[in-house]
């Protein structure tokens, strides 16, 4: 009497085993990326794998090539057609067979139980040209109309296919008599930075200014007076300078910010009515997850190895880093080292925006 339960779970057990063989396993799924002639396409949920070292790409991608799809759900079948050629795929099989006959075994049914096929198979067969890319990895179905080798493919799609982890420094008390220095030491490195200004020096420095603009740099205000008493004197005082300062930021350099960084940052003198008052102006406050103390060491690689000591401590963490510096000499002497690690280490040097959300001592979120 017991025997039929034992049986029935065995069979279940079994077929559990072949569905599971029939589909690729998420977890030996690597990822590679799709190139149509001159362009990686995007997927937005269904993507391209590599299982068993072939790859695959969702059914409905292959329209990209020309090829129409249709689908007779009650025989399992998806039909891959253009002109006079055609594949039939047989997702109950695992089969793939073509208008002349010929058939193999594939995995056609992904992970996610969605109908896959054979890239290199699927484009060969409908007159493509296919090439592999160890470096993306990608896979290109190319025809006369493309223009680029893969390898420049992948150039133009470098940042897409391995984005690389951002990074921020930033400048305070600035523009000074360093700005032009440390203005060419970033193109040099092709980064972007942001520099939180004073008022005053920014009507002295306005071609500097108007450089970070061109540049791509992040444009933003630190005040006017920087002076403790005068600046912290209300919440309302505080308000005020930074509406001086955004406004000369503004006609220097055509830019309309709200980005802030008060003066010695938000801890402790930014109490709640100081900071209330600049949410009812719209501004965004940033403080730093790094100080390079180069305000205190004034000695370019000393600067220089104790941001890149710290920098380290947060990589381990996982924490993406915000850097104060300073509009200095010394600063612009400890900056190469700095943008030098940091390329090598595969960060992307990139400039604040009024869109992104602040971090600050209050507001300690995940860059």
């Amino acid at each position: 009497m017991r025997k039929k339960p034992i049986i029935s779970f065995i069979i279940a057990c079994f077929l559990s085993i072949l569905v599971f063989n029939q589909s690729a396993s998420a977890s030996e799924q690597k990822k590679v990326f799709v190139a149509v002639n001159d362009q990686v396409i995007t997927f937005k949920t269904d993507k391209p794998y590599i299982y068993k070292k072939v790859t695959y790409a969702p059914v409905q991608f292959y329209t990209k090539l020309g090829i129409k799809i249709s689908t007779n759900k009650a025989k399992h079948v998806v039909y891959l057609t253009k002109g006079k050629k055609q594949i039939t795929l047989n997702t109950k099989t695992n089969t793939l067979q073509t208008v002349e006959g010929k058939k193999r075994t594939y995995s056609l049914t992904s992970s996610a139980k969605k109908t896959v096929a054979p890239f290199n198979y699927v484009g060969t067969y409908f007159g493509y040209k296919i090439t592999h890319y160890s470096k993306g990895p990608i896979i290109r179905a190319a025809n006369s109309s493309a223009k680029l080798t893969i390898a420049q493919v992948y150039k133009k799609y470098e940042y897409t296919i391995k984005p690389k982890k951002p990074a921020y420094i930033t400048f305070d008390d600035g523009p000074n008599t360093s700005v032009d220095r440390i203005l060419s030491i970033l193109d040099k490195y092709k980064a972007k930075a942001t520099f939180f200004m004073l008022d005053n020096n920014m009507k002295q420095h306005t071609k500097a200014v108007k450089k970070m603009k061109k540049d791509g740099h992040g444009l933003a205000c630190h005040g006017v007076t920087h002076d403790k008493n005068k600046f912290y004197h209300s919440p309302t005082s505080a308000s005020n300078e930074m509406k001086t300062c955004l406004a000369t930021l503004k006609k220097v350099s055509g830019v309309k910010s709200v980005m802030i960084r008060v003066p010695y940052g938000s801890v402790p003198y930014m109490t709640k009515p100081y900071r209330d008052k600049m949410d009812q102006n719209g501004y965004k406050m940033w403080d730093w997850n790094i100080d390079s103390l180069d305000w205190k060491w004034l000695n370019g690689p000393k600067t220089a190895d104790y941001t890149i000591s710290q920098i380290k401590d947060l990589k381990r963490n996982g924490v993406t880093p915000l850097i104060l510096m300073h509009d200095k000499p010394t600063t612009a002497d400890a900056l190469p080292k700095i943008l030098k690690f940091l390329k090598d280490n595969g960060y992307e040097l990139r400039p604040l925006t009024n869109e992104m959300k602040p971090y600050n001592f209050y507001h300690k979120i995940k860059l």
